[in-house]
């Protein structure tokens, strides 16, 4: 039997609150799928000792807790050209797929890059295809100094701005492919998608479908990647969820959303996706299915909250 997509929850929501409470609460609010986002305020995991680590790996066990974390974005660049660089975003890479193997995650998610200003190619080479081959190189590196690690380094689909990498499905699909790795993957962010423009959300999701192992999910208006609580902007959320239904996409569906207020926000969407959709009415939920204990933990949180 398929089984059904997994909600999640970016520690992103919380990121005012220190890492440990901000855990403790989404454990309390009824989470069971975390994805600590391992930039900003809550990039102090990289810098728990192990014992603060395996407080955490034993809280996780405790409550019935999966982990993913997202890697650090700042001075976290795969693509660079200078050596520095690249030494210190593969130690900032390897350190984070320690701390993933502790807390017994499938995967982190990373960004591929950015461009550093000024950057050109050599003759007779494009700069996409030298920036490619960096990153390609870079984790080489990587994989092969994780040899015995089964973490997945699941790489996002970033928001089209100036001198970002892997913005269109392409570029990701050319470096899963050329690596042919079990452990190399994409993670599909339906806010960055939708600033593509209309009609992008979906093209997008079905070319790196193949390749996915979790989505990010946040809303906008189609302009910038503000994180929004799903239904309050143009991202045709309901329509991915279903295409991924279709798909028979059993990963994991992080809310990444700014505060905890778009969190209690998105709950009527992210549980119900097709309540008001006549095509689904008569067809299994995903999220109706899912892990029916967390499923009615969180539904009753927020009837709770709704009502207050």
């Amino acid at each position: 039997m398929t089984q059904p997509m997994r909600a999640s929850i970016s520690t992103y929501a919380l990121s005012d609150l220190p890492l440990e409470e901000a855990i403790d609460r989404l454990i309390q609010e009824g989470w069971r799928s975390i994805e600590i986002m391992a930039e900003g305020p809550h990039g102090e995991l990289l810098g728990w000792t192990k014992e603060k680590v395996d407080d955490l790996r034993r809280m996780g066990k405790q409550h019935g807790i999966s982990f993913s974390i997202h890697a650090p974005i700042k001075d976290c660049n795969p693509a660079a050209a200078r050596p520095d660089v690249i030494r210190a975003a593969a130690e900032t890479v390897l350190h984070t797929l320690h701390l993933a193997e502790e807390l017994g995650c499938i995967y982190i998610v990373l960004h591929p890059g950015e461009l550093a200003g000024g950057s050109s190619a050599q003759p007779g080479r494009s700069l996409e295809d030298e920036t490619l081959e960096r990153v390609i190189t870079f984790l080489q590196v990587i994989l092969q100094a994780s040899e015995d690690s089964k973490v997945i380094i699941a790489l996002e689909n970033v928001p089209p701005y100036p001198g970002l990498l892997g913005t269109e499905p392409g570029f990701l699909e050319r470096i899963v492919q050329r690596l042919a790795s079990p452990r190399i993957r994409l993670i599909y962010d339906c806010g960055h998608a939708h600033l593509h423009g209309d009609g992008a959300c979906l093209s997008m999701l079905r070319a790196m479908l193949p390749y996915l192992v979790g989505l990010h999910l946040s809303d906008n208006l189609g302009l910038q990647d503000d994180h929004l609580a799903l239904g309050t902007g143009t991202v045709p959320v309901e329509a991915v969820l279903a295409l991924l239904q279709d798909s028979g996409f059993t990963g994991s569906s992080v809310l990444e959303v700014r505060d905890y207020a778009a969190v209690e926000a998105s709950l009527p969407l992210l549980l119900h996706p097709f309540a008001n959709r006549v095509a689904y009415r008569n067809q299994s939920n995903p999220y109706d299915q899912m892990h029916g204990e967390e499923h009615d933990m969180i539904q009753t949180k927020h009837e709770n909250h709704r009502n207050k």
